[in-house]
């Protein structure tokens, strides 16, 4: 069948550096497929280690962490030097949560789409999450932000970018531009957003993770923060000489980013990236929308589900809700990948102020093709009801 997605000399090549595959991967959304040049340059680098020594080794490769740095910053709207490396998004949150400069029974405000983790992360932290105001698809609303902040305040507004369990985008550039004049920050969780959608600039920090729409390696994430936030905050990591710290000199975010890491890990990021930068941002989010949008016209009228978003929603994710509360949704999964199709079940933990029982998540990359879609449907199109 020929590919009459957008953009299909992209799928063609982004299956070719990839080899041949053992499932037919719907599931980025949890963990990209990495390239056979990630794989490599992860490789390359622990034989350095293992010739050299690890500090001798990542000295010599600092020059392209540089280059990571500085165009995840362009990525995300931050300087190179106003970004660290972490070994996840989740404690990417845990050390800006730590540093940040919260007062005692402080408030988050947040949308009920939430990702469950960094609720409890929040709480952890002592703080209060107070909900905003949304439309009938999730998105906040702006008009009812800029009236809240006449009479309220804050500590911080927390945003995630891209939903986890659907197809949902958040206005972050609105969202921050309503909030900086009153000098409430905002602060981005990327972690689905970034390789997936355009990520807007203007918040105040970031944070996410190189596995998911990047396709870089597991243990490796990213956290960025802006002034003047950056320097308010308050690092409790161990108080070293700045000259030990290969990022950031005496910034405090120098002290957020993890010394002892996964280094052969980043550089397979920078690799990753640098690969997303040769086939082009633009026409690969063109070509992950258009597959979303055919997947989830493919799905529209299956017996057994039914589509959580609309057809024509941003991004790559489609989310599938059971049409009965008899359709055992993990079971399904499960039958999928015995079919050779990897998805996710989605638990109602990763948005318990939303999600009221599992959806299936859908998270195509670049290489799924038009007959990847019929077949994905064919197989669901035979789930029963339950």
């Amino acid at each position: 069948m020929t590919d009459q997605l957008p953009h299909g000399d992209l799928g063609t090549e982004w299956a070719a550096r990839r080899g041949t595959r053992q499932l037919l991967h719907v599931d980025t959304a949890a963990c990209g497929r990495t390239s056979d040049a990630v794989r490599a340059r992860i490789g390359d680098h622990l034989r350095a280690e293992s010739d050299q020594g690890g500090y001798l080794a990542a000295g010599a490769a600092e020059p392209e962490i540089a280059r990571a740095r500085t165009q995840l910053g362009a990525w995300l709207g931050f300087a190179a030097e106003e970004i660290v490396f972490v070994e996840s998004a989740s404690s990417a949150l845990s050390q800006l949560l730590g540093a940040w400069p919260f007062p005692t029974g402080g408030t988050i405000w947040a949308a009920r789409s939430e990702w469950g983790p960094n609720l409890a992360a929040f709480a952890d932290r002592g703080l209060t999450v107070e909900w905003l105001d949304t439309d009938e698809d999730g998105r906040v609303d702006l008009d009812a932000l800029t009236r809240r902040l006449r009479t309220e305040r804050p500590a911080a507004v927390h945003l995630t970018a891209v939903a986890s369990h659907r197809a949902l985008v958040q206005p972050v550039a609105a969202a921050s531009a309503i909030c900086a004049p009153v000098e409430v920050p905002v602060i981005v969780d990327a972690a689905q957003a970034l390789g997936q959608v355009e990520v807007e600039a203007g918040a105040s920090a970031s944070y996410g993770t190189s596995r998911k729409w990047l396709c870089g390696p597991r243990g490796v994430g990213y956290l960025a923060v802006g002034e003047p936030w950056q320097s308010r905050l308050t690092p409790v990591a161990p108080a070293l000489s700045a000259t030990s710290w290969p990022v950031g000199g005496d910034r405090p975010i120098g002290r957020l980013g993890s010394r002892e890491s996964f280094f052969a890990g980043r550089l397979g990021l920078g690799v990753a990236i640098g690969e997303y930068v040769e086939l082009g941002p633009a026409r690969i989010r063109e070509r992950l929308h258009g597959i979303a949008v055919a997947l989830r016209t493919a799905l529209a009228d299956l017996p057994a589900w039914q589509l959580r978003d609309p057809i024509d929603a941003p991004g790559a994710l489609v989310a599938l809700a059971p049409r009965s509360a008899g359709l055992d949704v993990p079971a399904a999964r499960a039958e999928l990948e015995r079919r050779g199709v990897l998805a996710t079940a989605a638990q109602p933990q990763r948005a318990p102020q939303e999600m009221t029982g599992h959806l299936l998540r859908l998270s195509p990359h670049l290489e799924v093709t038009e007959e990847d879609i019929a077949t994905i449907a064919g197989h669901l199109a035979e789930t029963t009801l339950g």
